[in-house]
């Protein structure tokens, strides 16, 4: 498998994650806007496309972006796009309450339903995004939820953890990207009816939120409850997971959270862990009781002192993520990729 690599400058010093794929280097313009980006290396993007489907004598591309799954159109192998979440709302949320923003918006939905109309077949996670495909005229379409590898992703103990990370006390647990999309405002503004501290652990992308948030933090007087880690690479990830007591999933209502089901979730239940989630339709849907919801700063309180309150049942969390293990789910993608390729 040969995945294109887009080697945007801001994570440039970032090293890939260990893969069995084969990296095609696919970067030239060196900018740090990601829509100036894909824009300044679209050619050389289908130049390494077209280079690498010739010489490797490609069966099938999977696509799951927006102006280089618009370029693959044209290399004339079948085609199946792997559609993750509301992609024009992703887009567009890296230039929040902006004219840019929306112009980008409308610029992404029309390039994203002209290449999910032209795919052969999309994948996409929930039933939700599924009737969202449907809408717009979209075929084929196969539901695979999202997963996590479970032997990658396992529970220390979490004294043991907390020890080896400089923690103590009762600890909430953020994993992701600083962005918009996310609902950090309530989690921080809940800390001052708290006894907890809270480690966020993940990059900011491309706009100024983490400063928002620490911003905030330090406003209500509760910075010194946050710790703050920036990215960590993935095989240490299970040791920062371990140390939390409670895996937060906040999230703004919007479709891109609405209609979807991250990762996190499942990283959090691998390593044994609880998880307190803004109430969205499809993961209320998919995982229902296994997670506790929460809709607002009060609710937010109740949920963690609940989940504080509770026996821990880390075997419980685990089975859990077992079912969404990415070898089982694997077999379901590759069905649907053999009948295409």
């Amino acid at each position: 498998m040969h995945v294109l690599h887009f080697d945007l400058k801001r994570f440039k010093d970032e090293p890939p994650r260990d893969t069995n794929c084969i990296l095609v280097d696919a970067g030239l313009a060196d900018v740090d806007d990601p829509s100036l980006y894909y824009i300044l290396n679209f050619p050389h993007h289908l130049l390494k496309m077209r280079e690498t489907v010739k010489r490797e004598e490609i069966d099938l591309v999977v696509s799951a972006n927006i102006l280089p799954s618009l370029m693959a159109n044209f290399l004339k192998v079948p085609i199946v796009f792997d559609y993750l979440d509301h992609l024009e709302e992703s887009a567009a949320i890296y230039y929040p309450d902006s004219a840019f923003g929306k112009l980008v918006k409308s610029g992404v939905g029309m390039m994203t339903r002209y290449n999910l109309r032209k795919a052969d077949s999309v994948i996409t996670v929930t039933e939700e995004l599924k009737g969202f495909l449907k809408g717009i005229g979209v075929e084929e379409v196969a539901v695979i939820p999202n997963g996590v590898d479970t032997s990658l992703l396992s529970s220390i103990p979490a004294d043991e953890a907390k020890r080896a990370l400089g923690l103590e006390g009762d600890l909430l647990g953020y994993v992701g990207s600083l962005e918009h999309w996310v609902d950090l405002e309530t989690v921080v503004e809940a800390l001052p009816s708290l006894d907890v501290k809270l480690l966020v652990v993940g990059p900011g992308l491309f706009t100024d939120y983490g400063d928002k948030i620490r911003r905030m933090a330090e406003d209500l007087e509760v910075a010194d409850k946050i710790v703050f880690t920036g990215a960590v690479k993935y095989s240490e990830l299970g040791r920062y997971i371990s140390a939390m007591d409670i895996g937060l999933n906040p999230l703004k209502k919007m479709k891109k959270n609405e209609y979807a089901v991250g990762g996190k979730v499942f990283n959090y239940l691998s390593c044994g862990k609880p998880v307190l989630s803004s109430r969205m339709t499809s993961l209320v849907r998919v995982l229902g009781d296994e997670l506790v919801f929460y809709d607002d700063k009060e609710s937010f309180i109740k949920g963690v002192e609940e989940i504080l309150r509770r026996p821990r049942d880390e075997r419980r969390h685990r089975e859990v993520a077992e079912r969404f293990d990415w070898r089982a789910i694997a077999t379901e993608y590759e069905k649907v990729l053999r009948r295409f390729a």
